[in-house]
């Protein structure tokens, strides 16, 4: 009976994040870039190019734009 009930569970968060879609919420998180642009990214390499740990690299750079403006990049969690 535990898959079924799964199953159950699984196609009701399935019908929930549709409807939701339907009325224009947004499901999950950012489109994956977390507020980093191109400059970031370059600056990034740059530093990465001088063999600059990724951790001090992180602790240099500042976000610019979006939610997570001036907050410093961390790493991602997955």
């Amino acid at each position: 009976m535990p898959g079924v009930e799964r199953e159950y569970i699984r196609d009701r968060t399935l019908e929930g994040h549709e409807s939701a879609r339907k009325r224009g919420k947004t499901i999950g998180g950012t489109g994956g870039t977390g507020g980093t642009n191109d400059d970031m990214l370059s600056m990034a390499l740059r530093l990465r190019a001088q063999e600059m740990s990724l951790r001090d690299i992180a602790q240099r750079l500042v976000i610019t734009t979006g939610a997570k403006r001036g907050q410093r990049p961390g790493r991602r969690a997955g």
